[in-house]
């Protein structure tokens, strides 16, 4: 259960966080991590939430974050059909509008970036990531 709500930095700053959840069979990394950076919100950003196993399935992460008072957003739109790491999101104009919709919960607090590849060096969700933070100036951080 989460309970403390404060950043590991200064309790008031707000970051872009990415997370994947690669081969991991439960939330209890994730879980550190959304006390440790007090996150308001996760953003999906599967181009299908679903995956391996159905703990990882949109659904079920929702049912977590609720459980946890954080407000989950599936965001395919933001998805990849590239295959790699570089982002060719679905449809571009989509994406731009899904890219916005994030800024503005960002302004709000910090929200991690969930993506299914633990590194995020191979993994589609940094250029996004990058891509926010350049609209909001608010920093990014890797979380493995």
């Amino acid at each position: 259960m989460i309970k403390n709500k404060k950043s590991p930095l200064n309790g008031n700053e707000i970051f872009i966080l990415t997370f994947g959840y690669g081969n991991r069979k439960t939330y209890e990394d994730l879980e550190t991590y959304l006390n440790n950076y007090a996150v308001k919100f996760l953003v999906d950003i599967r181009n299908s939430p679903r995956a391996w196993s159905r703990k990882w399935y949109g659904e079920q992460i929702k049912k977590f974050c609720e459980a946890h008072h954080i407000k989950y957003f599936s965001k395919t739109a933001l998805g990849n059909t590239s295959g790699k790491a570089n982002w060719i999101p679905p449809n571009g104009e989509q994406a731009s509008t899904a890219l916005q919709e994030v800024a503005d919960l960002v302004r709000q607090g910090t929200i991690v970036l969930l993506c299914a590849e633990m590194d995020h060096n191979r993994c589609h969700r940094t250029e996004v990531a990058n891509q926010l933070e350049e609209l909001v100036s608010i920093p990014v951080k890797h979380l493995s």
